[in-house]
């Protein structure tokens, strides 16, 4: 009986930290593969696209940690993005259009929650169609085309230097946004609803929790996070992409997952997940350093979201015999 207990624990340790090894492996590959993977400008341009895809992520944790998904998240960054910029040509000042855009953000998320909660609809079906329905109306909008025109400040939100060509304005909105949202989710009476919806929501209702308002919220903060992560999309490009951010959802919640939360809710961690989302991007960029076909690393990186899924799977069973 030691013996079996003691090979769960080194099974559940290595799937609990597997992802942080993974991430020093790739790192010390790519780096001894091909020298301009740490060259300055590979690395500038790697903390420069982090941000927006590391956003979603903290809104997928929470998301997921409630016992939730959200298909429709990156629609609804690139249409508060694109809505954005359109806003800041019309010369709208700068805090109004960020607000503008964030409540766009939350609006969407507000409609998601209330869908799901009051019509009693699984949030897997009803986001996948508000994905379309958010991408449709901002993809007839705009005709498709690149809203052009931005002021010089809005292009700034991102690019503006902070260390040399290596730190950029948006990495540190990054960074400080995941140090809220750990705080938040581990230290305030929000973080721990979200477990304890996830992981029982009946229990969590008997308790007196509101889980209907709770739920609401979350989805209204993750609307919100969407659209932040949509305006530093766009500040990025220095335009208004309808069509910009498709399939980030998908490589936010495989993140997530990687990083120890579970697809059923009640487990995760902020930190974990942008450990997730590092070593997701870390791969998919010494990828394109080597020289891989863009259409293999597609299929690489979706490899690697199944990967995700898998080991989440034999986690959750390593704790059942835990």
């Amino acid at each position: 009986m030691p013996e079996t207990t003691s090979k769960f624990n080194i099974q559940s340790l290595f799937l609990k930290y597997s992802v942080y090894l993974v991430l020093v492996i790739l790192l010390a590959y790519f780096s001894v593969a091909n020298t301009n993977f740490l060259s300055i400008g590979n690395i500038g341009n790697f903390f420069r696209q982090i941000p927006t895809v590391g956003i979603l992520t903290i809104g997928y944790t929470m998301i997921l940690i409630t016992g939730y998904v959200d298909l429709s998240i990156a629609s609804i960054a690139a249409f508060s993005g694109t809505a954005a910029v359109y806003l800041s040509t019309k010369g709208l000042p700068a805090p109004v259009v960020i607000i503008l855009a964030l409540l766009i953000g939350g609006s969407f998320g507000a409609i998601n929650g209330l869908l799901i909660k009051k019509l009693d609809l699984p949030s897997f079906i009803l986001t996948l169609g508000t994905n379309y329905v958010i991408r449709g109306i901002i993809m007839f909008i705009t005709n498709g085309i690149y809203v052009t025109g931005a002021p010089d400040w809005f292009t700034k939100i991102s690019t503006s230097k902070i260390f040399g060509n290596v730190i950029f304005s948006n990495t540190i909105i990054f960074v400080l946004l995941v140090l809220i949202f750990a705080y938040v989710m581990k230290h305030t009476r929000f973080g721990k609803y979200c477990y304890v919806v996830g992981s029982n929501p009946e229990a969590a209702r008997l308790s007196g929790i509101n889980t209907d308002r709770h739920v609401v919220k979350v989805f209204i903060i993750e609307g919100m996070l969407a659209a932040g992560a949509g305006i530093l999309l766009m500040a990025n490009l220095n335009v208004g992409g309808p069509n910009e951010g498709q399939g980030l959802d998908g490589l936010a919640m495989a993140a997530a997952i990687m990083g120890g939360t579970s697809f059923a809710g009640g487990v995760g961690t902020v930190g974990g997940a942008i450990v997730g989302i590092l070593t997701l991007q870390v791969f998919t960029n010494g990828l394109a350093i080597m020289g891989v076909n863009a259409f293999m690393q597609n299929a690489v990186t979706g490899g690697v979201i199944i990967l995700a899924i898998i080991v989440d799977y034999f986690r959750r069973l390593a704790e059942k015999h835990a």
